[in-house]
């Protein structure tokens, strides 16, 4: 099921808001950052805040233009994602509530996992599945393309920094060890369930609230360029800082804006096949796991030489799904003047 969208003047008002309240609260938030902190804004803690801007500004839009897809499922699921964000925004800036399980503190744990039994307690109902979907916060269709499309994205990954290893393009920060790459990417993918607000934070904003606003006005092949280019310069003021490539800054923030797009258009195409948002959450935890834990085990992928083979398997992954009809098929539109 395709959003419903209001006019087209409409439309472009709502994508106007939404960029504003994103892209000025992510900046005036990061600015702020640097000015106080300088280059160690990229380890400060505020720096997790970011990751929920989307998704906040997504749901301002919603309420404000009373968006048709805000329906009652829609609202008591998006409700308990702000709860959540909330305890582990505060947990994480400051301290655990009620005390820590392992690393993880307990109360981000125990609302964090309740938000998401609430998704998937409403998707088992079929009448609140199918509310649900015009916010595409229902889990779709095609579930195969869950496990395919993941698959596929993270053999990619891996082989890019395994081609750089062997190649000799980046040494990795620690003892090449695949054995601990492995175990701890398990480690990290078992967090899902307690990590998912903050991919949620960024998804629901690009690949659902941004992406059918941009796919309606601009078709789907040029709307996912956007997508992906906006998306990278939202980064930008901690790209400047030496975020992604600090020894190549102008090159390698370059290179990054390709990669957001590339990157976006393999998540936007799981979306439309899917018809949900749950696909590019699921996929936007399994690239911040391979960094985290490739970067250190496989190869450095900071170094941007190193980074060259990532980006060129995935850039032929996204050049392929390119050629589906689905970017017409599926694009929503806004409703007639």
């Amino acid at each position: 099921m395709t959003a419903v969208l209001p006019d087209r003047e409409t439309v472009k008002k709502e994508l106007i808001v939404f960029l504003a309240l994103t892209f000025g609260a992510t900046y005036l938030l990061e600015l702020a950052g640097i000015a106080m902190y300088g280059s160690g804004i990229l380890a400060n803690k505020l720096m997790i805040i970011p990751m929920y801007i989307p998704a906040v500004s997504a749901i301002l839009c919603m309420v404000y233009f009373k968006s048709t897809a805000l329906t009652r499922e829609a609202k008591i699921f998006l409700a308990a994602f702000l709860v959540a964000s909330a305890v582990s925004l505060f947990e994480g800036l400051f301290q655990p509530i009620l005390g820590t399980i392992g690393p993880l503190p307990l109360c981000t744990v125990i609302v964090s996992v309740g938000a998401f039994l609430v998704v998937v307690i409403q998707n088992l109902d079929k009448p609140k599945r199918e509310s649900l979907a015009p916010a595409r916060l229902s889990f779709g269709k095609n579930y195969r393309y869950y496990l395919g499309i993941s698959l596929i994205f993270s053999a990619l990954f891996i082989l890019g920094l395994l081609i750089s290893h062997y190649a000799g393009l980046a040494l990795p920060a620690q003892e090449y060890n695949p054995g601990m790459f492995f175990t701890f990417m398990g480690i990290y993918l078992v967090t899902f369930f307690v990590a998912w607000p903050k991919y949620f934070g960024e998804e629901y904003g690009w690949r659902f609230y941004l992406q059918d606003r941009l796919f309606a006005l601009c078709g789907g092949y040029k709307g996912v360029v956007l997508v992906g280019l906006i998306w990278g310069l939202w980064h930008l003021p901690l790209s400047l800082m030496g975020l992604n490539f600090p020894a190549n800054l102008v090159m390698g923030n370059l290179v990054y804006l390709v990669y957001a797009i590339v990157v976006g258009i393999i998540f936007s195409y799981a979306v439309l096949k899917t018809e949900s948002i749950w696909v590019a959450v699921l996929l936007h935890a399994i690239t911040d796991s391979l960094v985290v834990v490739g970067y250190p085990y496989l190869a450095n992928g900071q170094i941007l030489v190193a980074f060259l083979p990532l980006l060129v398997l995935l850039g032929v992954l996204a050049a392929l799904l390119l050629k589906s009809k689905i970017w017409i098929e599926e694009c929503p539109a806004p409703a007639s003047s």
